[in-house]
């Protein structure tokens, strides 16, 4: 209600409410004494109902023209207007009126606010390809010590009775995998916290997502370096590919699937970068038709060239792809999972801040290097 509007209500229901109370109890006063009125009491009290009214009503006209056109909304004077108890003053039925005004709170052109879509509206989501590719294991320490088969000489033959049998070799290493920690944290107000719960939830999705990509790319490209992993394409965890010069995508997957093969391993899964793959589907021929070589848009050729699965990752470089049995060649342990946790740090208590944190520990082992061929597609 406006300062102008609150005046008026104040001013007129005093003012008047005051007069005609004195009117009626001068009234009641006379009947009392002589079981009647003069005409001018009677013409005193009439005069002051009509004015009370009419000031009450002017106050509701008031009050309709500054609120807005929406559901009615009824103020103090309309209230009493309407009321049975002041029609029934009005027609000289009582000599008093009361009721009860609610106190309801109504919404104005300062209170009406838009409409709220719920939720957050996400940001990019890179899909995660990588991972699930490999298994892992739960470990409780800070290192995981491990022999892997470096050489095999395989010396058996058919022999002679009598003969002396052929020696075979075996050789061992022992390869050491650290634990590794990657984290990242984010400050928020207290104010946040309690006042958007649906912020809050989305801040802790989207710390979980930034360590799983995170993770992603150390998995392929991590230097062994602490405290980065050690990658799929770290040095000493792949056999180098040597592609064919001028061979596209397919051919070169083609090549790296019966490399393998001819070292006892059977790949299933080639990790290439979208754009690798893209520039593959849109190939054509040089000379004759101009045919697309991996098959016509529309023809469902898929994404499994001789067999193979193919995973698509930003984080492998356009010119080069990785090629292997991925469960079979490399081990994840996981010393803890991603865990998300909220606390105060330094002068946060002070500033009514509140620091969340994501983090998650593990290590990549690459158990059978010869299982995994990495370079480039193409040779020059």
């Amino acid at each position: 209600m406006s300062d102008e509007i609150k005046g008026i209500v104040e001013a007129g229901l005093k003012g008047v409410g005051e007069k005609l109370e004195a009117a009626i109890t001068k009234f009641e006063g006379q009947y009392a004494e002589a079981g009647k009125t003069d005409a001018e009491i009677k013409a005193e009290v009439k005069a002051l109902s009509d004015k009370f009214e009419a000031t009450v009503t002017e106050i509701a006209q008031k009050m309709e023209k500054a609120g807005d056109h929406g559901a009615e909304k009824l103020t103090a004077g309309a209230e009493f207007v309407k009321s049975e108890q002041f029609k029934a003053l009005a027609s000289r039925q009582v000599t008093t009126a009361r009721i009860e005004v609610k106190n309801t709170v109504v919404a104005d052109t300062t209170t009406t606010f838009p409409d709220q879509r719920p939720g957050v509206i996400a940001g990019n989501f890179l899909p995660l390809t990588l991972r699930q590719l490999i298994p892992t294991i739960n470990v409780t320490s800070n290192a995981v010590n491990s022999l892997r088969e470096s050489a095999w000489t395989n010396s058996a033959a058919e022999v002679a009775q009598g003969a002396a049998k052929p020696e075979s070799a075996i050789t061992f290493a022992q390869y050491n995998v650290v634990i590794e920690t990657v984290a990242h944290f984010i400050k928020v107000s207290n104010q946040l916290l309690a006042d958007a719960p649906a912020v809050v939830a989305y801040i802790d999705t989207r710390l979980r997502d930034g360590l799983a990509q995170r993770i992603e790319a150390q998995l392929l490209l991590g230097n062994g370096t602490s405290p980065n992993l050690s990658g799929l394409t770290d040095a000493g965890n792949f056999t180098a590919f040597t592609p064919t010069s001028g061979a596209n995508l397919v051919e070169s997957i083609n090549k790296a699937k019966y490399a393998l093969w001819a070292t006892g391993n059977a790949p299933d899964t080639v990790v290439v970068n979208p754009a690798a793959w893209g520039a593959m589907e849109l190939a054509r021929e040089g000379a004759g038709t101009g045919a697309y070589l991996y098959g016509a848009p529309g023809t469902g050729a898929g994404m499994n060239p001789f067999g193979l699965n193919v995973v698509l990752s930003n984080h492998m470089p356009v010119g080069s792809f990785l090629i292997g049995n991925l469960r079979g060649s490399a081990t994840i342990f996981q010393r803890q999972g991603a865990t998300v946790e909220m606390g105060f740090v330094n002068d946060d208590f002070t500033r009514n801040l509140l620091t969340i944190r994501a983090e998650e520990r593990l290590g990549l082992a690459v158990d059978r290097p010869a299982g995994i061929l990495y370079g480039a597609i193409t040779g020059a």
